[in-house]
């Protein structure tokens, strides 16, 4: 028995590896009708997106609205496309040829199909939180928030209701804008996202978001690192309340940081310092224990009565040669501006000086125009201001409710930012997020929230690599695995890596041979989620 069966499989072996005659007739033209290449690196992606659980939320979700088309195969095409080739909906779907998905909806469909996407969102991104942590754990000890805004060639705002308001936009751009918070874990999976409307302070941005986070994860207790932005009372006060704690900066220079601490924080006394060769400082770090005054609104607290609440927090401060001369370099560039003010007041405006005017006495801008107004006093440098914001260049200073911990621990954990910056620097730039090609709000948040699920397909394959690439290699490699077609049925591939087949090895798959046929390709894009099995406790 074993030996026919071991002659059989011989004989489909050799029947599948032999050679293929191939016929070439020299006149014949490329046909214009047909897709002759395609693209199979979204089989990777596809596996991760399989294994997330998109697609059974969207179903369980769809069983209750009227739709004649399939709900999730728009929401794959969307986050595929995102990954591979990006840009508006409408060239998703003329390109739709270019993926061996199934796509069978027509373009109208798409666009009725965001609406119906974002009114999925919670069930998505709750979905997409617990295959994460059943089928590779998360580590959400410390958890990094911050916010980004994105801005739109359209003026004025989309009206009441609407996310595209004038706001204060980290690029200088006079465009509305829109905010968008970003929550993620230690790994730098994103945990959950929100946007707001572009005139919405950081600081009221997170605790939503946290919220998410806890619904779906089911957690007690976190420590919420953040950047100075979303330093404020209600934040610190809502965490605390909770059973929470707080790991945050604070501004050493501006009305945000006390007087007295300031004062400690610049005075040199207590601090410990790290050397280099020439004995020259490169680091310096000191910390104690103080409180932090919190201030609360009439409805934050039992009494109904505004109050002030102070809450034990640890300081901790430190000062870095790199830093410092960054910020010094920063500065300059400001400096330059001030200069121009100086000399040309009539060349700028509030929305062009670009903060120059914060170290030029004598300028005012009109309120309504925002241009300068002429006062009979000649603008010129503030010394004293320059000064001021000098004596700071290079330190920085966190404030934690981990009064227990020590302060190599707290800037390390801070420093875990950086991850976060580097995530809106992806969809910004690698998954190309903006332009935004839909307008009406619900086709806004559908954008965003595919965009959102192709960047955690990008970081759990990050997590996944033992060398972590970088998410521009991982999705160059993606976009490179292309095939041409051939006679028949037969496609002809023409990229392979080191890094290529070690993402299709770990969801899973062999890297695609030289010669395949439609069919085998095919297989690579069936639905298997095997290869991340929940883990046992």
């Amino acid at each position: 028995h074993f030996k026919a069966l071991a002659e059989q499989m011989t004989a489909e072996h050799d029947a599948a590896t032999a050679p293929v005659t191939v016929e070439i007739h020299p006149a014949e033209k490329v046909d214009k009708r047909k897709e002759n290449r395609r693209n199979v690196g979204s089989a990777v992606a596809k596996r991760v997106y399989d294994a997330l659980g998109v697609e059974k939320a969207l179903r369980n979700a769809s069983d209750k609205m009227q739709v004649s088309y399939d709900l999730s195969a728009v929401m794959r095409l969307l986050v595929v496309h995102r990954l591979i080739e990006p840009g508006s909906k409408h060239a998703a779907w003329e390109a739709r040829g270019r993926h061996f998905l199934r796509s069978s909806f027509s373009d109208d469909d798409m666009y009725h199909a965001l609406g119906r996407i974002w009114e999925a969102h919670n069930a998505i991104v709750s979905a997409i939180n617990r295959n994460v942590e059943r089928r590779w754990g998360r580590d959400c000890s410390n958890v990094f928030y911050d916010v980004t805004n994105y801005w739109f060639e359209r003026d004025p705002d989309d009206g009441p209701g609407g996310l595209l308001k004038k706001g204060v936009s980290k690029e200088h751009r006079p465009e509305p804008i829109m905010q968008m918070g970003l929550l993620q874990d230690a790994d730098a999976v994103p945990i959950s996202y929100r946007l707001h409307p572009g005139n919405t302070a950081d600081c009221d941005t997170m605790l939503p978001a946290l919220a998410d986070m806890k619904r779906d994860l089911s957690m007690d207790s976190v420590t919420a690192v953040a950047d100075k932005g979303l330093n404020c009372s209600a934040n610190m006060a809502a965490l605390v309340a909770g059973g929470d704690h707080f790991v945050f900066s604070q501004s050493v220079r501006g009305t945000k940081s006390a007087d007295a601490v300031r004062r400690r924080a610049l005075d040199p006394e207590g601090y410990a310092t790290v050397a280099d060769a020439d004995g020259d400082p490169t680091f310096k770090r000191k910390s104690w224990q103080g409180f932090k005054t919190v201030h609360l609104k009439a409805g934050e607290t039992a009494s109904g009565r505004a109050e002030d609440v102070d809450i034990e927090v640890k300081f901790v401060a430190f000062w870095s040669r790199k830093y410092e001369r960054r910020a010094r370099a920063q500065r300059e560039k400001v400096l330059e501006k001030s200069r121009q003010l100086v000399a040309s007041p009539g060349r700028y405006t509030r929305a062009t000086h670009l903060g120059a005017a914060r170290y030029v006495k004598g300028v005012v801008f009109d309120g309504e125009t925002g241009e300068v107004c002429v006062t009979g006093t000649k603008p010129e440098l503030d010394h004293d201001a320059i000064a001021a914001d000098e004596a700071c260049d290079g330190f920085y200073l966190i404030v934690t409710s981990h009064t227990d911990w020590d302060d190599g621990r707290i800037i390390d954990t801070y420093r875990g930012l950086w991850q976060i910056e580097e995530s809106f620097k992806v969809t910004k730039s690698e998954l190309e997020t903006r332009p935004v090609w839909v307008w009406t709000p619900e086709h806004v948040q559908a954008h965003f929230l595919t965009c959102y699920v192709a960047l955690v397909i990008v970081r759990i394959l990050q997590k996944l690599h033992p060398d972590r690439p970088s998410a521009g290699a991982i999705l160059g490699e993606l976009r490179s695995v292309e095939c041409s077609a051939d006679e028949g049925n037969w496609w002809l591939f023409d990229h392979r890596s080191d890094l290529s087949e070690e993402l299709f090895s770990l969801v899973g798959l062999e890297h695609p041979l030289k010669h395949m046929r439609t069919g085998d390709i095919r297989k690579m894009f069936d639905k298997d989620d095997s290869w991340a099995p929940a883990r046992k406790d």
